[in-house]
């Protein structure tokens, strides 16, 4: 929501209510053009994207965002935002999209699929803002593949909730949503994570209950489940002068969870408050079956000085223990900044993280969409991809992050971008086998490792594309550096 407590990290917000000026394309794509999700016509912005896929057909796809009604620049607070989703039965090639049309300010929205088919979207709903002394989380559940929503249930009644999260279990359709629950005049200590659960598709939800302990406070929550039913939740606080990460564990549904909160990483902060900060930890589970089966996977933003990296570690024994961060993009020194890092794992087990880019520029602030893959469980990463077709210009803050999905075979990234003058929402579609679609495979030999035998020397098989985010079908490397000229030029 609109609000940002004082002690909450402030440096997760990215020049989040600056306005700046006209969109502005950055380099030539390497993709085919990115898809306009939204299908507004009257300036509106759009951001905080979320996206789900029916479990029955890859092709069928549903996503929710929030929309900005009305928006003054010398009060960013005043604006008023209401819930939009839109629906694909293509893949993503077209969408189509419709407004929440109840004349409640909602916000913080995210989106599952069941077994049958049903899309579930929780979202924060303010009755009468900016007075949230009657907000509440709302859950709406599709029965006809996202074309209409019909509010089921409301998840508690608390004017100082915020950031929602919602997932399910793949297996039983169980409904799981955590949330924080603040006090402002009780301090940072009071900043805690609750969970409600619901096993009737939506239509009831057990009562809050508080899941992170008196010395694990913190905000930024979400939730993923494991293999065997097990419910993960992890989320943020800061500890000045460092950061932690935090991991809750439930083996019975929710009912109980563990005695103390697991570390998941402590991240040493700067030297003072200002520019330090970290957002929205994100986690996802192995359940491929493959040899990390089980393994959980929590991704970060890190951010020091300003400058922002995405960060990742892993654990094999259900959050007891964790492996040491690894950084999974290719931040070098300059005027670049990556955040609102999401992560997701694959049908065959291979680690995918999205996450935003952020340039400061002469004539504003640019942003871009990236990925990156493992194919060794978190240990290394490949080359970081660009989806975005280019770098662009935002109007307003566009949402603390960006949730993707994983469509069989196809990574679908989603982001608000203001290419068109102002923030829309767009999707692209992503080959998980072959990125860039010229023929030569990401792991060509098929060893399970990604650019780990670059085609050289003219050779186009059993061998891996020496430049995977630009269509390069012949694979050329003047310089014999084992970098496509396609890279090399780039």
């Amino acid at each position: 929501m609109a609000r940002i407590p004082r002690y909450l990290p402030r440096a997760c917000i990215v020049a989040a209510l600056v306005l700046v000026g006209a969109a502005a394309q950055g380099s030539g794509s390497s993709w085919p053009a990115n898809v306009r999700v939204n299908q507004d016509h009257d300036g509106n912005h759009q951001g905080e994207t979320s996206l789900a896929v029916d479990p029955n057909d890859p092709l069928h796809l549903v996503t929710v965002f929030w929309e900005v009604i009305s928006f003054d620049p010398s009060s960013p607070g005043t604006r008023s935002k209401r819930l939009n989703w839109a629906w694909t039965r293509d893949g993503g090639l077209t969408w189509q999209s419709r407004r929440f049309e109840n004349g409640v300010y909602s916000s913080d929205p995210s989106i599952v699929a069941d077994r049958q088919g049903n899309f579930y979207i929780e979202t924060i709903l303010v009755p009468h803002f900016p007075d949230e002394t009657d907000a509440s989380i709302g859950i709406l559940r599709s029965t006809d593949g996202g074309e209409t929503f019909v509010k089921t249930a409301d998840v508690g009644f608390n004017r100082f909730m915020d950031k929602p999260f919602i997932t399910i279990d793949p297996v039983t359709d169980a409904l799981y949503v955590v949330w924080t629950d603040f006090a402002p005049t009780r301090g940072p200590s009071a900043v805690r994570i609750f969970f409600a659960a619901s096993v009737d598709h939506g239509a009831t939800f057990t009562p809050p209950g508080q899941i992170s302990g008196a010395a694990s406070f913190g905000s930024w929550a979400t939730a993923a489940v494991g293999p065997g039913g097990e419910i993960y939740a992890t989320w943020s606080a800061e500890y000045y002068p460092e950061i932690r990460v935090w991991l809750e564990r439930s083996l019975d549904g929710g009912r109980t969870w563990m005695d103390r909160s697991a570390r998941v990483a402590d991240i040493p902060a700067a030297k003072t408050r200002q520019g330090s900060g970290l957002c929205w930890p994100t986690i996802a589970v192995d359940r491929s079956g493959g040899p990390h089966h089980g393994r959980i996977y929590v991704a970060w933003t890190r951010r020091t000085v300003g400058i922002g990296t995405v960060e990742l570690a892993w654990s094999d024994d259900r959050g007891d223990h964790w492996s040491k961060p690894v950084q999974v993009d290719d931040l070098e020194a300059g005027n670049d900044s990556h955040y609102r890092g999401w992560v997701v794992v694959d049908d065959h087990g291979r680690v995918h993280v999205t996450y935003s880019l952020f340039r400061t520029d002469p004539t504003g602030t640019l942003n871009g969409e990236y990925f990156v893959t493992s194919t060794d469980g978190g240990a290394t990463f490949g080359p970081n991809i660009r989806v975005s077709d280019g770098l662009y210009l935002n109007k307003i803050f566009s949402g603390d992050y960006n949730q993707p999905a994983i469509s069989g075979n196809i990574l679908h990234a989603i982001w608000a971008d203001a290419r068109f003058g102002d923030n829309d929402v767009f999707t692209q579609r992503v080959n998980l086998d072959d990125y860039d679609e010229d023929g030569i495979l990401n792991d060509g030999d098929q060893d399970g490792q990604e650019a780990d035998h670059p085609c050289i020397g003219g050779a186009t098989t059993k061998c891996d594309d020496n430049c995977p985010g630009t269509p390069n079908p012949d694979q050329a490397d003047a310089d014999g550096d084992g970098i496509g000229d396609a890279c090399d030029a780039a």
